[in-house]
């Protein structure tokens, strides 16, 4: 798992929750042993306050580290506080941002459910400039920045390992046109040339599918292979997007994706129905 900044600070806060339990100590004993309220504790724990390079040793004293445990946190300090190549773009996308791309940047798995798009690690240059030019909030020069970060974004499926990309869309998807029908067309081209070389699988819930219950939700669910870092879902909203770790909430995400799986056509009749409208325009 290739840790950025994002999944350093929630290393760190998962660690320290687990270094405290396994010393017996509860928030309020380790505020006390370190001379703060049980609110920065808490807050270091949850990962709404990150912990400082100073904080570190006598974190490591109290809860008796030992010299890998210190150096891991030492490292992971110093990483949470470090800034990606997406700090370049803040600028021009929501402030929460950051944190979706860093969670897709260090995933060992991304599983999501669409309704309407085809997700931005898919999209063509061409089909995600239809969308974006289609802001009324931006210029020409903020859509085009945008751009260029939905395409960085997408060098992750290129990586050596890159993570194992599932994608649950509507039919509807299918037969939505973005940009017109070449761009269109082009655009499950690519998903086609994906689903090959990047090991992405894509299934298509056809419109006969039984309603599932992740029925006109666009969720995506990530998944890491560390320990300190739980499954977090990314829920798009009308208003404020959503992210959720609670394990419970979580949980029921999960049984969503997992009933909208169910309801999907197989992979090959998926690609079989993406097929149809790669052939070109009108």
């Amino acid at each position: 798992m290739a840790t950025n900044a994002v999944l350093a600070r929630r290393r760190l806060a998962q660690g320290l929750r687990r270094y405290r339990q396994r010393a017996g100590l509860t928030i309020e004993d380790l505020a006390r042993e370190l001379e703060c309220s049980g609110a920065k504790v808490s807050r270091m724990e949850t990962g709404i306050a990150g912990i400082r390079l100073h904080d570190v040793p006598p974190i490591a004293r109290v809860l008796e580290l030992d010299d890998a445990e210190l150096a891991e946190l030492t490292e992971l300090t110093r990483r949470a506080r470090g800034k990606e190549w997406w700090h370049e773009f803040t600028d021009v996308v929501p402030p929460d941002s950051a944190t979706f791309y860093g969670l897709e940047d260090g995933a060992a798995s991304v599983r999501l459910h669409t309704t309407s798009l085809i997700p931005g690690l898919l999209q063509t240059a061409d089909y995600a400039r239809a969308l974006l030019g289609a802001a009324h909030d931006a210029t020409r020069a903020v859509w085009e920045r945008r751009l260029e970060l939905r395409l960085r974004r997408q060098r992750i499926l290129d990586r050596e390992n890159p993570p194992a990309l599932t994608v649950l869309l509507d039919e509807a998807v299918l037969h939505r046109e973005i940009g017109g029908p070449d761009v269109t067309a082009g655009q499950w081209r690519h998903v086609l040339h994906r689903v090959e070389t990047a090991g992405v699988r894509v299934r298509v819930i056809p419109f006969r599918a039984p309603v599932h219950e992740a029925e006109g939700v666009t969720f995506t669910i990530f998944e890491f292979d560390h320990e300190d870092v739980t499954s977090v879902v990314y829920a798009e909203q009308p208003v404020q997007n959503l992210f959720v770790d609670d394990p419970e909430a979580v949980g029921v995400y999960a049984a969503a994706l997992a009933a909208a799986e169910s309801a999907a056509t197989s992979i090959e009749d998926s690609l079989a129905m993406i097929a149809k409208h790669a052939g070109g325009g009108r």
